[in-house]
């Protein structure tokens, strides 16, 4: 089972692309890398950004790294994108993804994806509205993935969230939205599943497993995302956590029941800003370490 890790970590840290590759490579031992979108935004001037871009892809070159994929980071994920109520803003979104689109071929990376939007309160609330949001969703996700397709990426993946109006936020809307979408788009669209977020008591129950989503969804998953939680928020804790209940070995054996043995895992651990660097890279490092160790059981 292949193990790579999201770039979160670098956010406000390790800003400089050779610094954060050589950590990954040298001192973790990993050989694949999530490039997010905090790290380099779709949004900034197509000249400088693109340079940018350029510099991440050939400092992972240099350390003979994959970029897997471009993704959704925290500043992204605060507007209600897609499934804003407002169809200007919603047009704006559709822009971003696009835009995201562009700069992970940039990068040299195959898949762009991550959580599509927000409700609005009062759309969650009428069945109506929330019918037309998803409609437009649908819409807008197949625009995505055939720009997708025409940039040269090979997937699109969308991320659950443990939010009742974000959607998919459930089992049987990911299925939904997989079916809904099959043979729409001139790209697969998958799902990246976050650990963490199958936890969620709030919403699920207490007694809620990853392998509630992974037996049901099978190959729909086409990423999955491996943090630390107790289940009452959406921490993205690392290994050793004192209140962390996720069983890495028991992830890795329900995927390989499902058959997503080969289904990359990357790890997305996401310190505070305000935690020691020191701290955190020693975080990062025993969290792979024991993300490897109980991956291979």
């Amino acid at each position: 089972m292949n193990l790579g890790i999201n770039l979160c970590f670098a956010v406000k840290r390790h800003l400089e692309p050779q610094r954060w590759a050589e950590f990954v490579r040298a001192d973790l031992g990993l050989d694949t890398v999530q490039v997010t979108f905090d790290l380099l935004d779709p949004w900034w001037p197509e000249r400088e950004r693109d340079q940018v871009a350029r510099r991440i892809a050939n400092a992972a070159a240099a350390w003979d790294l994959t970029i897997h994929s471009a993704y959704v980071g925290l500043a992204h994920y605060l507007p209600a994108g897609l499934l804003d109520p407002d169809p200007e803003a919603r047009a704006v979104a559709l822009t971003w993804w696009r835009r995201a689109c562009d700069v992970t071929a940039l990068l040299g990376a195959r898949a762009v994806g991550g959580p599509l939007g927000t409700l609005s309160v009062q759309d969650a609330a009428d069945p109506d509205s929330r019918a037309r949001r998803y409609a437009d969703l649908l819409d807008s996700l197949v625009f995505v993935a055939d720009h997708a397709a025409a940039v040269g990426l090979t997937e699109f993946l969308v991320e659950p969230t443990p939010i009742a109006r974000e959607i998919p936020a459930t089992v049987g809307q990911a299925d939904q939205l997989i079916r809904d979408l099959s043979g729409r788009t001139e790209v697969p669209v998958g799902l990246t599943l976050d650990i963490g977020h199958t936890l969620y008591q709030p919403l699920y129950g207490p007694d809620s497993t990853p392998a509630d989503w992974i037996s049901p969804l099978g190959p729909a998953i086409r990423l999955v995302h491996l943090d630390n939680t107790d289940g009452l928020g959406d921490p993205h804790w690392g290994w050793p956590h004192p209140q962390g209940r996720v069983d890495v070995a028991q992830v890795g054996a329900a995927l390989r029941d499902a058959g997503l043995g080969d289904v990359p895992v990357l790890l997305e651990v996401y310190p505070r800003f305000e935690d020691d660097d020191d701290h955190v890279r020693q975080t990062i490092a025993s969290s792979v370490a024991h993300c490897k160790e109980h991956l291979a059981r």
